[in-house]
């Protein structure tokens, strides 16, 4: 009996570890095959990338494998040192991918164009997991066999030392590369989103080009020295330069000489050219954030403070011009410490007195806080403008220098303007005529080489010229204008007055193309408005 007992504890404990075996070996196997699964879910998800718009899915998939990877690496008992490296820096890079995904989670969606720099990087990485899963699920498996006794003499498993260097290697490499497209992702999803919220910002659509010009080669040379002498000056006790004459006078076509300059130099940081002719450019309602988006084109390296600013002030339209100035262009532009020139045009066609002299307050609290921000503005004489910046000691002011013929330099431009646009046209001595007759008004010279230009004119360059001499005061644009108007073909002339009744009738000033739309529904209005020059 004794001796039979034995036997039959025997096989009991027999089936016991058959049974065990199958479990830990159906177990070995379900482990093995759910890292197999979550390598490939990885591999498939990074294939569709750049087919799908989330790049998370396999980040999240590469950061699971590892875990996954690095729960089976721990298991193994094993005391080769190149193990312990490569189960402790597989560890720190798994921590350093959940860090970047959970970092990327935080931006919103990207363009298709954004993922595809990840794409190859991520699916070398995951090739790289695919090969460590396969050597760690088998070493696993040769240790679950031998604590079943078939490899009873051992009881470490012996791991492959070169094998182990090889992915010590690679996976560094692959990290590496890796850790560099996210670096270079994460900074395209911050420009991304830098500059969604930079074109958020309000901005007002008129363009000044399509009015203005620049200065023809050759003339208001003393006035641009004069500017850029300023400019380039390192004295900061006149940070705002004022350039002040009257209508017509060419104050905006040497604004738009200045900037064009100073876009060249990289030193333009923004222009605002206010206008009656625009709702939008006759207030400083979205003054600040049109600014601040010139800031953000002219100088990129302002964009990301300046979209910082905008997330931490997303209430800003709601502050004070001061404020909106402060949060939107003087705190980025002191982060830069380099000069940088905002060109204002016509500040006397903001409409509201109350709002220029808002704005020229705030200009005058932002050059003293920035020293590296200096104003160049342009305006008509006006009490306004004249009462708040004639007290202030930090302008230079530059008045009637334009249109006065006491300056030799303004006769000789609008010479050089009359004699280059006419040439061809009129004799030197007529051109020389209205030379004289434009008494230095940029303006008048401008408004009759256009008349005497025109192709829409019945009339030849001849009786032009007569017309134009023949009124009576010299350099007055009210008579070239009556001239223009004396043109108009008789039959228009009814539509003509009532299209000038609803330009004086209107409670803010129209646009050409809000006149056209609103003649559009008068009968036998189907083209009423060309601009006046072109008579």
């Amino acid at each position: 009996m004794s001796t039979q007992k034995p036997a039959k504890a025997k096989k009991s404990h027999k089936s016991a570890n058959t049974s065990q075996s199958s479990s830990v070996a159906e177990g070995s196997s379900s482990k093995k095959q759910q890292v197999y699964d979550t390598v490939n879910v990885g591999l498939d998800v990074i294939a569709n990338v750049s087919e799908g718009s989330d790049i998370l899915a396999p980040l999240k998939a590469a950061c699971k494998t590892t875990k996954s990877i690095l729960d089976v690496m721990q298991a193994i008992d094993s005391n080769q040192e190149d193990w312990k490296d490569l189960t402790q820096r597989l560890g720190e890079y798994k921590t350093a991918l959940e860090e970047q995904t959970a970092l990327i989670g935080k931006y919103p969606i990207a363009d298709k164009d954004v993922y595809e720099a990840l794409n190859q990087p991520l699916a070398r990485y995951m090739e790289l997991l695919k090969g460590m899963q396969t050597m760690v699920v088998n070493l696993q498996e040769k240790r679950k066999q031998s604590k079943l006794g078939v490899f009873k003499a051992f009881s470490k498993v012996k791991v492959d030392a070169g094998e182990i260097r090889r992915f010590n290697r690679d996976i560094e490499d692959r990290h590496r590369q890796l850790m560099s497209a996210l670096t270079l992702f994460i900074a395209l999803l911050n420009s991304q989103a830098d500059s969604t919220a930079i074109l958020q910002l309000p901005t007002v659509d008129f363009v000044a080009s399509s009015v203005h010009s620049r200065c023809l080669e050759g003339t208001r040379e003393a006035v641009l020295k004069m500017i850029w002498d300023w400019a380039n000056g390192d004295a900061s006790d006149k940070p705002i330069f004022w350039l002040c004459d009257i209508a017509g006078s060419g104050k905006s076509t040497v604004a738009m000489s200045a900037l064009e300059t100073w876009q060249r130099e990289g030193t333009l940081g923004g222009r605002f050219f206010f206008s009656m002719a625009s709702n939008e450019a006759s207030t400083t309602d979205k003054f600040c954030p049109t600014i601040a988006r010139n800031l953000a084109h002219y100088i990129p390296q302002l964009g990301p403070h300046i979209a910082d600013a905008i997330k931490r002030n997303p209430s800003f339209m709601q502050s004070s011009l001061g404020e909106q100035f402060q949060t939107l262009v003087t705190t980025p532009i002191l982060r830069r410490q380099q000069r940088v020139i905002l060109v204002i045009d016509a500040v006397d066609e903001c409409k509201s007195g109350t709002q220029r002299k808002q704005l020229l307050d705030a200009l005058c609290v932002a050059v003293q806080e920035c020293k590296d921000l200096k104003i160049f503005m342009t305006s008509r004489p006006d009490p306004v403008i004249q009462s708040t910046l004639e007290t202030v000691s930090i302008k230079a002011k530059v008045e009637n220098r334009l249109h006065d013929v006491n300056h030799p330099d303004n006769v000789d431009d609008i010479a050089a303007y009359i004699h280059r646009s006419l040439d061809g046209i009129l004799s030197p001595d007529k051109r020389q005529q209205l030379v004289e007759k434009a008494q230095g008004l940029f303006i008048w010279a401008s408004t009759a080489c256009r008349m005497l230009n025109s192709e829409a004119t019945w009339d030849t360059p001849e009786n032009v010229y007569d017309r134009l001499i023949s009124v009576d005061k010299a350099g007055d644009i009210d008579d070239v204008y009556g001239l223009i108007f004396e043109r108009i073909d008789p039959k228009a002339q009814e539509s003509m007055c009532k299209m000038l009744a609803l330009l004086l009738a209107a409670f803010e000033p129209l646009t050409v193309d809000e006149v056209q739309d609103i003649l559009t529904h008068v009968k036998d209005a189907a083209n009423p408005i060309s601009p006046p020059h072109a008579c």
